[in-house]
């Protein structure tokens, strides 16, 4: 019984052995007879076999030449139009004595925005005062002096010199007239205060003043008042593509505050002095904004739309990215490939623009290049 057992256990572990030796020897033969996807070659050529499975995942195409309408996108940051901004600094030292609007508020022109109490403007309207007085005075002779002419009392030399007091002394009144009027003052208010108004229609957009502040400065601006409804659109473009700008081209603007909607407008000048620190020339686009939507401060990017000119263009499924350039797999002969670096120009979509490293006409792996070795 033992011995029948034993016997039976023998003969199933070598039906087991024998099945592992021949599963194994048909898993070998299959290994050997599965061809290798691709080769790699000395010479840096890949080959990929006539048997391989990769010939039908790796698709090749030709490249090809077309128009394309090269679009240069560059940072840009929304200003006030300068042409429609003024700082405003007090005519005069002095102290201010009260203030009338508020950071943020819409103003219109002429509106009051601060007075000031100034000692030389209580200089101006003493001169005003003395100038009026010594005209009457002069006036006031020479009619004096007509009169006694006209009765052969006075000579004509004493007439002249009369006239001549007269003219000196209307002079002096008409420039102590136009010092108070460049102040804003009105020769009949002698008591009011220095009165700062608006001299455009537009937005406070700082406010550096407070009742009681002592100003010695006469520069530095205590508002800044600026008419948005249009505005500057400022792109930083780089030295190496400055080049491809000109004034008039159309440009696309899109600025993420207002949900990417984009916005139309062309070029209105570019600088003709680089950035030393970033190196990139400031490209101008003028922009209308009846509505307010856009404020100076917001972050924007430019599409310049260059003219069409003919170009190699590659699916982007066929660019890889190296070490130190991006490269296509090129094929050499029918199913040989070769790795090349190339230079890109302008990407849109599914499709780039190669500048250099191809020819038109030469066949690249479009897709599943990522396959090959």
């Amino acid at each position: 019984m033992r011995t029948s057992l034993k016997n039976r256990w023998v003969a199933a572990a070598g039906t087991a052995a024998a099945a592992a030796v021949f599963f194994t020897q048909s898993a070998c033969q299959r290994v050997q007879a599965s061809p290798p996807p691709a080769e790699e070659r000395g010479d840096g050529t890949v080959a990929v076999a006539a048997d391989s499975p990769l010939r039908e995942k790796v698709v090749v195409a030709a490249v090809e030449s077309r128009e394309v309408r090269a679009t240069l996108l560059a940072p840009a940051t929304v200003e006030a139009d300068p042409a429609h901004m003024a700082k405003i600094a007090p005519p005069l030292t002095g102290r201010v004595r009260s203030v009338f609007v508020r950071q943020g508020e819409s103003v219109k022109k002429g509106q009051p925005l601060f007075s000031l109490d100034a000692p030389d403007l209580v200089a101006a309207r003493a001169d005003f005062l003395r100038a009026r007085s010594v005209l009457l005075q002069a006036e006031q002779v020479l009619r004096r002096q007509k009169d006694l002419l006209e009765h052969s009392i006075a000579a004509q030399r004493d007439v002249e010199e009369a006239q001549t007091g007269f003219d000196v002394a209307r002079d002096d009144l008409n420039r102590a007239e136009v010092r108070l009027r460049l102040l804003g003052i009105d020769s009949g208010e002698m008591e009011a205060p220095l009165t700062v108004r608006s001299p455009l229609d537009g937005q406070v957009l700082s406010l550096a003043a407070a009742p009681g502040e002592n100003r010695n400065d006469s520069t530095l601006p205590l508002l800044v008042v600026a008419d948005l409804t249009s505005l500057w659109v400022t792109a930083s473009v780089p030295e190496r593509d400055v080049e491809r700008v000109h004034v008039g081209d159309a440009a696309r603007i899109s600025v993420a505050a207002c949900g990417g909607r984009a916005l139309q407008g062309r070029v209105l000048f570019i600088e003709n002095v680089l950035d030393a620190d970033t190196r990139t020339a400031k490209v101008r686009i003028r922009l209308e904004n009846p509505d307010l939507r856009l404020k100076p401060g917001m972050f924007a990017t430019v599409g310049f739309e260059g003219a069409p000119a003919p170009a190699l263009v590659v699916p982007t499924t066929a660019l890889f990215v190296g070490e130190t350039a991006s490269y296509v797999w090129v094929e050499k002969s029918p199913w040989n490939f070769v790795r090349r670096d190339v230079e890109l120009g302008a990407q849109e979509r599914d499709t780039a623009v190669v500048a250099k490293g191809l020819a038109s006409g030469e066949r690249i792996v479009v897709k599943n290049g990522a396959l090959l070795p």
